[in-house]
């Protein structure tokens, strides 16, 4: 038996309005065949050198179905509306009927009736948010055109989001001409963002003395000048997704808070300007979002979602799921341990002063795995790196906004901010014991609270940090 052959992708048109040649003209263009039931014999005369398109006169009103009706599916490009529902009377049973008219708010489309494209105020705003784009990626071509030593930073450790909003930056000043260089403020310490870094092998390195100096042209990503506390850098460009803080200035500023990531900013320039984006970057850019949005869960806008569809199929998604596979290093472990073993639980909120820690991420890491702990909406797990005091926040973003409480507490005496479902704070201690971060940590979070219950908090934590600290993971493997 030989196989049966397709047929070949057809449509009905029915009507006679101004939409009917457009329509006609739209799936003709894409060898689809199209027969069209029409009144109006000009619109057959212009309709004949059309090829694979097949005109049936009816009589006027369309009051009856022809006797040649073609099945499903149908569009019926007709302006008055109760000829319209008169056509669908007459039509075989299928959800396949669309209307195609001009635009009106006054006369809403009849119930029923599906739309062949989006409605021209919905094609005009994304006309003008790719305009917007293209503005701003000429704006940033413009700041880089002859430029020597462009500089592009990121806040403290690289992490996913800063670096893929980083290299896209970099590829948008390339087609400037300019070569930057991408710098950040510590090294990267938890190992898929050093995973990340060795799968990229950019050249990201920590920030040299004098190479700020040097820079012609400044951009901070994902941050922005403020979080510097001590020397912040003169920017001319701030890209980022937090909150704007008061002293952000600059000659080029896209502050999106609404976004998820600062890496879908990047994604839209390049993607409205028609910019190459290699897989390398598609990667980066992908994980930099998914990173930030727990997979789109936390903090997604729809634009996320949209960029995060346009760098799926680009993206070495199997080099994704190999990070995210690799989610906790064994160092981690008794971090996790003892940080779940010297909780303070506070109604709906768990608290965790972890004492000296190597990196802050492993407040970040206990803070992500205890908000998975039934009844609890938010978590505050803090540590002590280099003199300074982290907090990290995280919240289920239903009752707490995470991102203000870390401002209101922390946000005149150190860095603090974030999201409704994330936030940081980082104080200098200025000389000031471990022991006495704890009560700087419980004052500033609990302004409110009783003396005597703040008391009990403070003596709690501090009992905590003379405990046992966490194994060297070596004791635990075996030779072999």
């Amino acid at each position: 038996m030989e196989p049966a052959v397709a047929a070949p992708p057809h449509v009905t048109v029915i009507g006679h309005n101004s939409q009917t040649l457009p329509t006609v003209g739209f799936f003709v263009a894409g060898g689809i065949a199209v027969h069209v039931y029409t009144s109006n014999e000009a619109i057959r005369d212009q309709l004949a050198p059309y090829p694979g398109v097949t005109t049936t006169l009816v009589p006027g009103g369309y009051e009856t179905r022809p006797d040649d009706l073609d099945p499903p599916p149908y569009f019926i490009a007709v302006e008055d509306s109760v000829i319209a529902e008169r056509i669908r009377s007459w039509l075989p049973a299928t959800t396949a009927q669309f209307l195609v008219r001009r635009d009106s708010r006054r006369r809403p489309r009849p119930a029923g009736f599906l739309s062949l494209l989006p409605a021209q105020a919905d094609n005009r705003e994304q006309v003008l948010r790719r305009l917007e784009a293209l503005k701003r990626v000429d704006q940033l071509m413009h700041l880089a055109r002859g430029k020597r030593q462009p500089l592009i930073l990121m806040y403290g450790d690289p992490d996913p989001d800063a670096v893929g909003a980083a290299l896209g930056l970099a590829t948008i000043w390339r087609q400037a001409g300019c070569e930057p260089r991408i710098r950040c403020g510590g090294e990267a310490h938890r190992y898929q963002n050093k995973l990340l870094l060795s799968y990229l092998k950019a050249s990201i390195e920590p920030l040299s003395p004098g190479e700020l100096e040097a820079a012609d042209l400044v951009a901070v990503v994902d941050a922005q000048p403020g979080f510097w506390r001590e020397n912040p850098p003169q920017a001319q460009v701030v890209i980022d997704h937090h909150p704007r803080r008061e002293d952000t200035q600059a000659p080029f500023i896209d502050l999106r808070e609404s976004y998820g990531s600062t890496s879908t900013i990047l994604t839209e320039y390049l993607f409205d300007a028609d910019i190459p984006v290699n897989r390398k970057l598609a990667t980066a850019l992908l994980y930099g979002i998914v990173t930030d949005t727990d997979d789109l869960k936390r903090n997604a806008s729809s634009a996320d979602i949209r960029a995060f569809d346009l760098l799926h199929d680009q993206a070495d998604r199997h080099f994704i799921a190999r990070l995210e596979k690799s989610q906790v290093p064994m160092t981690m472990l008794d971090y996790i341990a003892w940080g779940i073993s010297h909780r303070v639980v506070y109604g709906e909120m768990v608290l965790i002063h972890f004492g000296r820690v190597p990196s802050a991420d492993v407040c970040v890491q206990v803070a992500d795995l205890i908000l998975l702990t039934c009844g609890i909406t938010w978590v505050v797990c803090a540590g002590v790196i280099d003199g300074t005091l982290v907090v990290v926040f995280r919240g289920d973003g239903h009752r707490q906004d995470v991102g203000k409480r870390a401002t209101l507490a922390f946000g005149k005496i150190g860095s603090a901010g974030g999201h409704r479902t994330m936030g940081r704070a980082e104080v200098p201690l200025n000389d000031a014991s471990i022991s006495d971060s704890v009560e700087l940590l419980v004052n500033n979070l609990f302004k409110r609270m009783r003396d005597r219950r703040r008391t009990r908090f403070i003596r709690t934590l501090k009992g905590h940090l003379q405990a046992r600290r966490p194994t060297d993971p070596e004791e635990f493997e075996l030779s072999a």
